[in-house]
């Protein structure tokens, strides 16, 4: 079977078992408490919704208690209420509870107080609950409360005889009392839902069955209110996605076990609040700015005092009334912004293709752009995912996927390490020996290197000899030679790698390196230089060392060249090397032997000079043809690196001599003999300075030819 073939087919496999392996785990709790984590962070990391502005939220407050006690007094409650509805609230919602059981508690006054300023608020809702049968009380039931029904089921919701699934009571803890009942607009049950997970409020049972009838959420109810909806008019409807429920012009869409999830409008600072009292108190002041704030209001009444304990953890607040719950409700049903979640099969499919596509990847593709593909893929699919909520509330998984991808991208890995680590293996054991390590590296993330043949490039090429050698080495010894040669070597091989240079080869006491190949190098002339300045300090540092041994002190001669070259791996099947060939390596190691002739250690090419003319110091040697060639070459003496520091004796002999050659190429002999002479002052053994000397006191008596240029043809190596 074909091997890439066999890699896609392996990537599906591991693609499919991680997508499996997810969906299986996040199917315990732990795993699903990290996915509601993350859907509470892209809840508080989208922000502040769009919300309405004309919710006000009483607080029964720590001030309210200091002033008037908890529960608040029922002739204070009254007066509260007629204020509100006198001010122009549109809906008031009292989340307290004014249950039976209390009125032995309240004395007669205070309730008809209570009952008489409630009549001039017609538009008030009231609070039930909790039930029983409950999660908390699962025991026996106790028999329908007849009494609650009778008052409660005016103001009720038919359920047409349907059955969906919502919580159903046969008792009511706690509701207003008879009299209350009879005055209230309406009716909303105050169960919450906290997640049994982590005990936090995302949902809200949107009814609840009582005696035949539904009875909505608090905040439903004055949505209702407010929209004008005939409660009889509502209905319920299954979806392919869960329940639908229509109350006049409001579609509101429920998950199929009837919990609508919250869409918290922001922090609860983005309803208006005040306390209760200073509502009584801007009453009796006529603070008409406090009063204002009333007008076309829907008015929550609910506790806030953290000591009456009214409270629960939201996705936005760790700790917050329950009262701003409802108001959340409210505002959402208002705004028509609702989260639903994407459909699983949806989901599966997203998960299935981005997985595919990162496993596939992570087989095929080198690390460089595996790794990055798996990158962009999740956070795309975070984007995605996050702007899908962001703008049309609709939920999708955030931690599952990001597991089954890790799983997937970690098994391809594995898998690719386990079939072509020995392969790496292989191939680093035959190239680290006599290749450097950046070409080892190169090969190993492109295996394709290994194959003969290569590729033209622009190289700088180095050869680099010791002079005089095969004497010295005679009176050495073997033992002796190989130790210092050693040492010499590794000292070489070491700046040359320090300076991106690859190893070509070592021939006897000499190296052939070159720059640009195989990782590009847009500098390769100027590292060659640097590299071959530092070798000729290096040789200075060890003369010291060698003499402390009694071994002679050694010169060393390098030559320089940039131009195109075949660089590649090349040799026989069973044993290649990586090494670099064409005329402009041929010229380099040419240059070498022509310091010979000049007495020079360091020269370079003509081409070499033109990519590091402005960062080096050198001189300009000649025009000459070298051995084997046949067109002439100019060339050049490498002195130091621009930014380093001359002696004015250099200054001054370089002044001079470039003078001389100026003058010497105009064939102005005399002058040029006079600048090179002065040059010989600063610098007695200058062979170059002699050597021009000579030529130009032939040339007085013997001027060249009028197609004179200058070339001087090399007749040895």
């Amino acid at each position: 079977m074909n091997k890439k073939l066999l890699k896609t087919l392996f990537g599906i496999l591991f693609a499919v078992v991680s997508v499996a392996l997810a969906t299986w785990l996040f199917r315990f709790e732990f795993f699903q408490s990290l996915e509601l984590k993350a859907y509470d962070a892209m809840l508080d990391a989208r922000g502040e919704r769009e919300h309405t502005s004309n919710v006000v939220i009483v607080k029964i407050d720590e001030y309210t208690m200091k002033e008037l006690d908890y529960p608040v007094p029922r002739d204070k409650y009254g007066t509260l209420l007629a204020i509100l509805a006198q001010s122009g609230a549109t809906v008031i919602g009292v989340d307290d509870l004014f249950p039976t059981t209390r009125q032995d508690s309240i004395s007669q006054a205070q309730n008809d107080q209570f009952l008489l300023f409630h009549n001039y608020a017609p538009n008030v809702y009231h609070a039930i609950g909790p039930f029983i049968p409950s999660e908390d009380n699962p025991g026996e039931p106790r028999a329908t409360d007849n009494e609650a029904y009778q008052f409660l089921h005016p103001l009720s919701i038919p359920t047409h005889g349907a059955q969906f699934g919502f919580p159903r009571a046969t008792y009511i803890d706690e509701r207003p009392f008879d009299s209350l009942a009879s005055l209230a607009a309406g009716i909303g049950h105050v169960l919450l839902h906290p997640d049994p997970i982590d005990g936090i409020i995302r949902a809200v049972p949107f009814f609840v069955e009582f005696a035949g009838d539904y009875y909505p959420t608090f905040g439903a109810a004055l949505a209702f209110a407010a929209a004008q909806v005939d409660l009889q008019t509502v209905k319920v409807e299954e979806t392919e996605t869960g329940l639908l429920v229509r109350a006049g012009q409001l579609e509101i869409p429920l998950s199929s076990n009837g919990d609508p999830q919250i869409d918290y409008a922001g922090s609860n600072d983005v309803f208006k609040q005040v306390s209760l009292q200073e509502v009584l108190d801007a009453f009796v002041k006529q603070d008409k700015e406090v009063l204002s704030m009333f007008k076309d209001a829907v008015v929550i009444i609910g506790p806030t005092a953290r000591s009456i304990g009214d409270h629960n953890a939201t996705p936005i607040t760790e700790i917050s009334p329950n009262c701003f719950v409802h108001a959340n409700v409210y505002d959402q049903i208002m705004m028509g912004k609702y989260i639903t979640h994407a459909p699983f099969a949806t989901q599966m499919l997203v998960l299935i293709i981005m997985a595919l596509i990162v496993s596939i990847a992570a087989i095929l593709l080198k690390l460089r752009w595996s790794a990055p593909i798996g990158v962009l893929v999740t956070a795309g699919y975070l984007w995605f995912a996050f702007s899908t909520f962001t703008n049309n509330g609709e939920v999708y998984y955030l931690i599952e996927p990001l597991f089954a991808l890790f799983f997937c991208y970690a098994s391809a890995m594995s898998y690719t390490a386990a079939t072509e680590g020995r392969q790496k293996a292989q191939i680093k054991g035959m190239f680290e020996r006599y290749v450097d390590k950046a070409v080892v590296k190169q090969i190993l993330d492109n295996p394709e290197l290994v194959k003969l043949g290569g590729e033209e490039r622009e190289i700088t090429t180095m050869f680099a000899d010791i002079e005089g050698f095969t004497s010295m080495a005679e009176k050495m010894g073997p033992q002796n030679t190989v130790a210092m040669l050693n040492s010499y070597l590794t000292e070489m091989t070491n700046i040359m790698i320090e300076e991106y240079g690859t190893i070509d080869k070592y021939i006897g006491d000499a190296i052939m390196a070159f720059w640009g190949a195989p990782l590009d190098d847009a500098d390769h002339a100027f590292h060659t230089c640097s590299a071959a300045l530092k070798m000729q300090r290096k040789l200075l540092a060890l003369h010291t060392k060698w003499i402390h041994y009694g071994r002679p002190v050694v010169n060393q001669r390098i030559g320089i060249n940039t131009g195109k070259a075949v660089v590649g791996n090349m040799g026989a099947e069973a044993r290649l090397n990586y090494t670099a060939i064409g005329d402009a390596v041929n010229l380099a190691s040419r240059l070498e032997g022509v310091n010979k002739e000049y007495g020079t250690r360091l020269l370079m090419s003509d081409y070499t000079y033109r990519k590091v003319h402005d960062k080096v110091l050198s001189r300009e040697m000649d025009v000459v043809v070298v051995v084997g060639k046949t067109e002439p070459v100019r060339i050049y003496e490498l002195i130091a690196l621009a930014d380093e520091v001359q002696t004015d004796a250099t200054k001054k002999f370089l002044e001079s001599y470039h003078n001389g050659l100026e003058a010497y190429k105009k064939r102005a002999w005399k002058s040029a003999i006079d600048q090179f002479q002065q040059a010989l002052v600063i610098r007695k053994d200058d062979i170059v300075s002699n050597l021009y000397i000579q030529r130009a006191m032939l040339f007085v008596d013997n001027p060249p030819p009028d197609d004179w240029n200058g070339v001087f043809v090399m007749t040895k190596k």
